[in-house]
């Protein structure tokens, strides 16, 4: 993984999924729903039978729903499956069956999910270079897309950029993904219900299981510090085509701090971001940023002069 060199660049590029559909890449969570439907129906269809039935708006925000388990519920139900015989002689080996069951199916189903993902975003179509944006000189860029339309489009070189989740340049890297959960979010979860020992081992395993998924970003930020001490000098932070979602937003709470006097802009799709980028900014006291449509910031377009027809005798 690469971190950019930052040495005199004045602007930052904080580039999110919405860019890479921007450029006619089928990146969104619902294309994937509809692929891993079309190409591994057993486990789409097991992701049903264990966070409940999942619509279009749960795939609409698949990262963070992979917190969304209801962890009790589900964890009773598999143990009411694996009961321990209280009449058998071994009896005290069973009481387990219920916790193996458990770890057993959710390790196994975010093992193949996981899979599936990495599949998917290795087939992504190629990115159109017909909707190209203008970049300012003198930047650097954190991509949290796994793709690489900054350097085959734009031919950014790869110096200036941090994939800080991962990139499809490495076929065997491990790509970030995941909720924003703590295992302690969860746990609270589970200490509000009172439930039989077997159940209980079963309901750690789910909670263990489930906060597994988290997305490390405490432990990104923390190993990567040097690189956000560093972005002290920069005085124009632009996010395009991040959607804002909880789970990223320390990264952006972070930049706040380390470059106070920055310069903010924000691309909103049809204004569906609007109240998220309000918040951020009133919770961060950021107060010199705008918000823009990526249309706004496109090559400029020759201007095509019509010339008058000569009429030749």
């Amino acid at each position: 993984m690469y971190l950019p060199i930052v040495n005199k660049a004045k602007h930052l590029y904080v580039i999110g999924n919405g860019f890479d559909l921007h450029h006619n890449i089928n990146s969104s969570y619902t294309d994937f729903h509809q692929w891993l439907n079309d190409n591994y129906c057993e486990i789409y269809m097991k992701i049903d039978e264990v966070y409940g039935y999942c619509n279009s708006n749960w795939w609409a925000d698949f990262e963070n729903q992979l917190g969304s388990l209801d962890v009790v519920q589900y964890s009773t139900s598999v143990a009411a499956q694996n009961q321990p015989d209280l009449l058998s002689e071994h009896c005290d080996g069973m009481w387990d069956d219920a916790q193996i069951a458990v770890e057993q199916e959710l390790d196994g189903l975010y093992s193949n999910l996981r899979d599936c993902f990495h599949e998917w975003i290795m087939q992504l179509n190629p990115p159109s270079k017909s909707r190209m944006i203008d970049f300012e000189d003198s930047s650097i860029y954190i991509n949290f897309n796994y793709t690489k339309t900054l350097e085959e489009v734009y031919n950014i070189s790869s110096n200036h950029i941090w994939h800080i989740h991962g990139c499809i340049d490495d076929e065997n890297e491990d790509l970030v993904l995941g909720h924003g959960k703590s295992h302690e979010d969860l746990k609270q979860i589970g200490s509000l219900v009172e439930l039989e020992f077997h159940e209980g081992l079963a309901l750690e395993a789910a909670i263990s299981s489930v906060a597994a998924q988290a997305k490390p970003v405490k432990n990104i930020i923390e190993t990567n510090q040097t690189f956000f001490d560093s972005l002290q000098l920069i005085e124009h932070i632009h996010i395009y085509g991040l959607s804002l979602s909880d789970v990223d937003l320390p990264y952006l709470a972070l930049l706040a701090q380390k470059a106070p006097n920055a310069k903010w802009e924000f691309s909103d799709f049809q204004n569906k971001n609007h109240s998220k980028i309000e918040q951020f900014v009133k919770a961060n006291n950021i107060t010199n940023f705008k918000i823009i449509q990526l249309e706004e910031v496109m090559h400029k377009r020759q201007l095509k002069i019509t010339f008058p027809k000569i009429l030749l005798i």
